[in-house]
């Protein structure tokens, strides 16, 4: 943990430095960064209540106060008595205000756009996404559940699906269960024997996918004209529990409720979380056998599933 609060403040700093914000004035503007933050805020929402700007930005209400009253007397502010409550204020931008926030939004658009020129699309992107997701992880109404909901799913298989799915299940069943690199060989030769059998219109492989990048898996392969196998199922520690394993999940037993009169699986008792959503769906265990592989003793667990 300590590492990473080092790794965290060094960032900051980096990022303060880089972009000027320990300056007096931002921009080589007439502003502080507080005071170009406010700028910002009213122009963004106004009217908007004194109050509600203050609760908004965390600020000190005596020091926004004098800001504002600064803001009125050079012209780039106006308030006004709020109809609904005497007490309050309403703050809007004058013309003057538009025109002084709409420089300082172009300065810094120019100045972002000198320091990312150098880098590819592909980086630029990367560089977005990790922006993103450290502003969503940091917001105080955080909640793992909303990761979810920038996640997208397909059924179609690219290019490179199948690496990365063997490397996702050599690295998380190291990480969660202390299996061997033996597993990760035997899951690659799983795959490599999925490609020279696979038929579209038959076995279908569900990807999960975060910023592009591939977050969880599962398929379903026909073992028989009735009979299917569910295989691969994964997701990556960061979304368990968001909900994006029990979609994949369901997305994969009404494929196999609309064309099989049956699926199984086999899974290791250690997987405890997983065989409790296979029991909730209906499966049934059905043989269970000691064994001693991938550097662990366990017991290799077979459920079955009868679709009616």
């Amino acid at each position: 943990m300590k590492q990473h609060i080092q790794a965290i403040r060094s960032f900051n700093r980096f990022y303060t430095r880089h972009l000027g914000l320990l300056n007096d004035r931002l921009l080589d503007s007439n502003y502080s960064l507080a005071e170009a933050r406010i700028l910002f805020e009213i122009g963004t929402r106004q009217p908007i209540r004194m109050s509600e700007l203050s609760e908004l930005l965390g600020i000190d209400k005596g020091y926004l106060s004098r800001v504002i009253t600064g803001f009125v007397k050079s012209g780039v502010v106006l308030r006004r008595t709020s109809k609904d409550d005497k007490r309050s204020s309403n703050l809007s931008l004058t013309k003057k205000g538009e025109q002084k926030l709409a420089s300082l939004q172009l300065q810094s658009d120019q100045q972002v756009a000198g320091f990312t020129s150098r880098l590819s699309r592909e980086e630029l992107e990367s560089m977005v996404n990790s922006m993103n997701e450290i502003s969503l992880m940091l917001d105080e109404g955080y909640d793992k559940k909303k990761l979810a909901a920038a996640v997208t799913y397909r059924d179609k298989l690219q290019p490179g699906d199948l690496g990365y799915m063997t490397y996702m299940h050599g690295k998380y069943y190291a990480q969660d269960e202390g299996y061997s690199m033996e597993f990760e060989g035997y899951v690659a030769k799983t795959f490599f024997e999925f490609v020279g059998r696979y038929d579209e219109k038959n076995d279908k492989v569900w990807l999960a996918e975060y910023q592009g990048e591939i977050v969880a898996s599962i398929a379903i392969l026909r073992r028989s004209q009735k009979e299917a196998q569910l295989r691969w199922f994964l997701v990556n520690p960061m979304f368990r529990g968001t909900g994006v394993g029990s979609r994949l999940f369901d997305m994969a037993l009404s494929y196999c409720r609309s064309r099989f009169k049956s699926v199984y699986l086999m899974t290791a008792d250690t997987q405890q979380q997983a065989i409790a959503m296979y029991k909730r769906a209906g499966f049934t265990l059905t043989s269970s056998v000691d064994t001693n592989q991938w550097g662990m003793r366990l017991k290799e667990e077979r459920y079955d599933l009868i679709i009616s």
